[in-house]
């Protein structure tokens, strides 16, 4: 299922200080911050997030919608654990007093004057229409967000203005979701092409509602919800503090809970042209954070309630606002600007400092993937955090050093040393791989590599050794042990082997001396010798031969780096332009060619395929300093795959599984290690060739990032490339 060939991969006042959106008019600056459309037929829906949790924004802005938290997975019997689809907190309601708001067949009918806004700045959701169902109309404006400043919140605020007088009704709630229809993953031994879909094996996984209560209070209700994931023992406790103005006339309030739903539904008489507000501020705490999350979340939906949703909203924008003093600034383009931002964007949304989780490769945006971490979160989106969020890129290391029991018990289950980090890992590290993929689970083993290379340019990027021998060398040295047992070194032979494997592209399986899992173990072997010595440490002596004696297959003749020993000439460009970067394998410029222009000539014949691969090829170009083919590759990297007015990631130009931000951090690699020149190194980050932008591009500025506890700017335009320490920033 998962082909990654490098062509077939590559709340509480009113609305007085709240604009709407169409009648905001943003800076030219500003834009390249907003996604927007007033289509509410739109396609695929944002999500937004804080890194902890997700939230998936439904047309209307209002009704219950996916929201996934981070660590917080199910296991069904059968079933291979999955993240799961927490109790919605955005299931609000709205009745004009004669039908419920909401999205039909031909939602143009009823809804006009439409336009929603994701606000990147602030990571908002802002939504406004006006709702005509025959002779009543009303207006509408919805806002949402995922508290940056507190990972515990979330809120949303409902404004609307009937243009005529009667009684109306909102309802208010935290409600479970059904169980999935599951198929039993652990055991399946075929994926059923072409008749299943990713949504028939990707359903998020189910929480169980254990206790619901709903009670009234002034001006307002409190709903509680606690639940926990099938199989798994973590409680989460989710509470809203609803409120609404005083001013209501003649209200009636019905706190309601039953089943797997905690409600309040609130009825007043409206005026025409008044605008009445509705907040809605839930609390999400698990006991994986805290002993005690109930009433932890109680005193956060409660100190929200007393600051108010203006307070908290303000807390949040001054979250993100921190976090955008670290953005990438493209001028010339503003489809590349729009572009960039929103795929940093989308990887904050799905990461956060502190956590010890791995990104899986749809984020916080759905199930996809059961929100398994592969290797898209070592390789793909770590080094596009490393330097523009180095707090949050460490946790993502971490996940790994918290899971390397995990992985040792693995290596040991499969006949093994060291340490063997799962193809697919759930929270706790375990391999979740489904069944009629088990060929991966034991043999897609480049992974180890991935994870050993990501803890080692962490040190270089941070320089700190106190981390390194306390978390990063436990992990590169177990990855190392483990090839010294996976390799195999026959008597009288110059050159060692690694035998029956699944390469990079997965399609080809029980391979010998794959290109890219040989050069990921060789490094992996250097990099344990060289933090050895760093921390003045004794190498072990089978490390430093073995990597010298690990074949890789190379065709000296034609520059030709074989996709895998013996592999004919119909996969080439498959894997090996991956050899340059990000592995780093010395090559003459006539070999880096040579792999990108036998990517380049599968792309034309095969299309770009998933979006990993793809993303950086543009890198290769920027090396050999070849402005006209990085031009030409610079589309295949995204075009294709941006769904909609949010920019929503699809993992192929052809299957809507989105959001795929394993590309988003492929494409900002391209931008970041590519356009600028410069790469990690035991020194640092540093200029390692000339600069080079796409024609379309007239000034790039990495602006504010962080290297070794410094912060830098980083221009590059056509007089040439510029690196100065950035001025200091105002606390926020």
């Amino acid at each position: 299922m998962r082909t990654v060939v490098l062509t077939s991969y590559l709340c509480l006042q009113g609305l007085s200080s709240w604009l709407p959106a169409q009648q905001q008019a943003p800076s030219p600056a500003d834009s390249g911050f907003l996604l927007t459309t007033s289509d509410v037929g739109r396609s695929p829906s944002p999500f937004i997030g804080n890194g902890r949790v997700g939230l998936v924004i439904p047309p209307l802005g209002i009704g219950p919608s996916e929201s996934f938290k981070a660590n917080l997975y199910e296991h069904g019997p059968d079933d291979v654990p999955r993240i799961v689809l927490i109790p919605a907190w955005n299931a609000t309601a709205i009745h004009d007093g004669q039908k419920w708001i909401r999205v039909g067949a031909e939602p143009s009918r009823s809804v006009r004057a439409y336009r929603q806004v994701v606000d990147m700045r602030s990571g908002t959701a802002r939504t406004t229409y006006d709702w005509v169902n025959g002779s009543r109309q009303m207006g509408v404006k919805v806002e949402t967000f995922v508290s940056r400043a507190d990972g515990r919140a979330g809120a949303t605020r409902v404004g609307i203005t009937p243009h005529q007088a009667g009684r109306l009704r909102l309802r208010f709630a935290l409600t479970g979701w059904p169980p999935p229809k599951r198929l039993p993953l652990a055991k399946l031994g075929r994926y059923d092409r072409p008749s299943w879909e990713p949504k028939d094996v990707w359903y998020p996984g189910h929480m169980q509602v254990r206790s619901r209560e709903a009670s009234r209070q002034p001006w307002g209700a409190r709903l509680t919800l606690t639940s926990v994931p099938l199989g798994r023992t973590i409680l989460l406790a989710q509470v809203s503090a609803v409120t609404w103005e005083m001013d209501l006339a003649n209200p009636t309030v019905d706190p309601i809970a039953r089943g797997d739903t905690a409600l309040v539904e609130v009825a007043f008489d409206a005026s025409p042209g008044q605008t009445y507000s509705f907040s809605q501020v839930t609390s999400i705490v698990s006991s994986g954070e805290v002993p005690e999350p109930l009433e932890q979340a109680r005193r956060v939906a409660e100190a929200a309630r007393g600051h108010g949703f203006d307070r908290l909203s303000g807390e949040n924008a001054r979250a993100w606002k921190a976090r955008w003093q670290t953005d990438i600034e493209i001028e010339g383009n503003p489809e590349l600007q729009r572009v960039a931002r929103s795929m940093l964007f989308y990887l904050l949304c799905s990461a956060d400092s502190g956590t010890m989780l791995g990104i899986p490769p749809m984020g916080l945006s759905s199930g996809g993937y059961y929100g398994h971490i592969f290797w898209d979160s070592d390789t793909w989106m770590f080094p596009s955090l490393l330097v523009t969020h180095p707090d949050i890129a460490r946790s993502l290391v971490a996940f790994r050093t918290r899971t390397l029991g995990a992985a040792q018990r693995n290596a040991k289950l499969n006949g093994f040393s060291g340490a063997m980090y799962p193809w697919e890992a759930d929270e706790i590290g375990n391999e979740t791989t489904p069944n009629f993929a088990v060929q991966n689970a034991r043999s897609e083993i480049h992974v180890n590599g991935d994870v050993a290379i990501a803890q080692w340019q962490y040190f270089q990027a941070t320089a700190d050794t106190s981390w390194l021998a306390r978390e990063g060398f436990p992990v590169i040295r177990g990855t190392a042990d483990f090839w010294v047992s996976r390799t195999s070194c026959k008597p009288g032979e110059e050159r060692c082997h690694i035998e029956n494997v699944v390469s990079v592209a997965e399609g080809l399986q029980g391979v010998t001396d794959d290109a890219y899992t040989n050069a990921a173990a060789r490094k992996n072997l250097e990099i344990a010798t060289a933090a050895s010595k760093t921390l003045g440490k004794p190498a072990d002596p089978r490390w430093a031969p073995l990597a010298a004696r690990l074949h890789l297959p190379y065709d000296s003749a034609s520059h030709f780096f074989r996709t895998y020993e013996g592999a004919p000439d119909s996969t080439l460009g498959y894997v090996t332009p991956l050899l340059a970067y990000p592995l780093a394998v010395p090559m003459s410029p006539r070999a880096k060619r040579a792999q990108l222009e036998q990517a380049f000539a599968q792309i034309l014949k095969e299309g770009p395929g998933a979006m990993m691969g793809s993303t950086i090829l543009s890198v290769g170009a920027a090396e050999l300093n070849d402005r006209a083919m990085m031009d030409t590759l610079l589309p295949y990297s995204y075009r294709e795959h941006m769904k909609g007015p949010f920019l929503m990631l699809s993992e192929t130009p052809t299957n809507d599984a989105v959001n795929f931000v394993t590309g988003a951090g492929g494409f900002l690699q391209q931008v970041l290690y590519g356009w600028t020149g410069l790469r990690l190194s035991n020194r640092g980050l540093e200029p390692a060739f000339p600069a080079l932008l796409p024609s379309s591009v007239k000034r790039l500025v990495l602006r504010n990032i962080a290297v070794r506890g410094k912060r830098y700017d980083v221009t590059v335009d056509a007089k040439g490339r510029r690196i100065v320490p950035s001025p200091p920033r105002t606390p926020q």
